[in-house]
């Protein structure tokens, strides 16, 4: 759980960053970027630790992990894609939408039983219906395309979370970790080649770096917890990365936070801890 709540708070950093950076340059740009600098990262930390190195067994496994990591990849896509046109508030709101994904899934699939699964859903639904009804008031729209992204990306994180728990089975985190981050790599250039997009210095300094450590850290906790505990608990933990992340952007980025803001969150939250 400590590395859950740890991956929270790294998460929390970097939805910030990203909300930051994005503001000033095209999302597939820092993308690849960010993707470069964490898979060479990633490759150094597997050098230093080939020992626990483990390779595909299988073509059918081979296949299986790639698709988790291009699910995974896609979903980034989508939540940097919104983040430029909606505020961290409607963001952390659709991640939450995980955990009920999540949920649904084991009760149906594993036989996990949330606990109070009904009751926890209706009140995640309630409040999140309550938070997009009043957003329609709030003076700043946010379009369709927007809420299509950030649907698609709570959907194919949530996936990715599941599946990934099957692969922590049988292979080491930093190896799926470094295998996420080469695929994010290699989606995001294929995407800004077919976007005719142009690349930003890799090598000039700037807050990337620091926001490519943050994600590294954020996503080998984050594995590693959910290696000890399951894709249901993972959501839960995020909770409190939405709340951090909420609280930064209110201080730091000075985002408005409503009434009604407050109330819809918490039901949210109430609903998904009621599930736990």
């Amino acid at each position: 759980m400590v590395y859950l709540i740890l991956s929270a708070l790294f998460f929390a950093l970097n939805n910030l960053s990203w909300k930051w950076i994005v503001a000033d340059h095209l999302p597939l740009q820092v993308i690849v970027k960010r993707s470069t600098l964490t898979s060479i990262i990633g490759l150094a930390s597997l050098m230093l630790n080939y020992n626990n190195f483990t390779f595909y067994n299988t073509i059918g496994q081979a296949v299986f992990v790639n698709l988790t990591c291009l699910i995974g990849a896609l979903g980034l896509v989508f939540m940097i894609y919104a983040l430029k046109n909606c505020s961290l508030s409607t963001f952390i709101h659709y991640s939450l939408i995980g955990a009920s994904f999540s949920a649904t899934y084991l009760y149906y699939i594993e036989n996990i039983v949330p606990n109070n699964y009904v009751i926890g859903l209706i009140c995640i639904s309630f409040g999140f219906f309550t938070f997009l009804w009043n957003q329609r008031q709030g003076t700043k729209k946010i379009g369709f395309s927007t809420h299509r992204y950030l649907f698609l990306m709570s959907i194919c994180f949530s996936t990715t979370a599941i599946m990934q728990w099957y692969n922590l089975k049988t292979y080491d985190f930093l190896f799926l970790v470094v295998n996420q981050e080469l695929m994010v790599l290699a989606v995001s250039i294929v995407l800004l080649c077919l976007l005719k997009q142009p690349l930003i210095k890799t090598l000039k300094l700037d807050f990337i770096y620091l926001m490519a450590l943050l994600v590294f850290l954020a996503l080998l906790t984050g594995m590693y917890g959910l290696k000890l505990t399951d894709p249901f608990i993972s959501n839960l933990v995020s909770l409190s990365s939405s709340i951090f992340t909420i609280i930064l952007a209110v201080f730091l980025l000075k985002e408005p936070f409503r009434w009604w803001h407050i109330i819809s969150l918490l039901m949210v939250i109430s609903g998904t801890w009621l599930l736990s």
